[in-house]
């Protein structure tokens, strides 16, 4: 699992004076450069072999400027060509405020498809399959 720590700025808030519902996104986007460099260890942009498939997020609790969040990021389902990575944040006393996901695909961009994980990647993702303990589960 993979731990990534964030205050909310200013500009992340809307008129409403909570963070933006698309901001989120924002949040685990930075999350993922974990998930990314096992594939792309220096993220050079020219070997770049992933793509973003889908994404989701639950909002479970408002998060306000200035409020210090941290974000964990585990991995889920493994594919033959894809996998899931899972995303939580929390607030410093321990609430919950956001339940994420997205799937990620291998990709080659030259022939524009997906392609098959290696036993090595597979390897890698295996190593952060554990979600942290209490993690709410996806509203149905």
């Amino acid at each position: 699992m993979f731990s990534y720590d964030l205050t909310v700025r200013f500009s992340d808030c809307d008129p409403m004076g909570h963070v933006n519902n698309a901001v989120y996104y924002s949040f685990f986007e930075e999350a993922r450069a974990d998930v990314f460099k096992l594939f792309n260890p220096n993220l050079t942009i020219h070997t770049w072999n992933v793509i973003v498939a889908s994404t989701r997020c639950d909002y479970l609790q408002e998060a306000v400027y200035a409020q210090e969040l941290t974000v964990l990021t585990w991995i889920g389902k493994i594919g033959r060509s894809s996998f899931e990575v899972e995303h939580a944040i929390h607030d410093k006393k321990g609430n919950w405020i956001a339940r994420g996901e997205g799937t990620l695909l291998g990709y080659d961009f030259e022939t524009k498809k997906s392609i098959p994980l290696t036993d090595e990647k597979r390897a890698l993702l295996t190593e952060h399959q554990f979600p942290p303990e209490g993690v709410p589960s996806f509203r149905e």
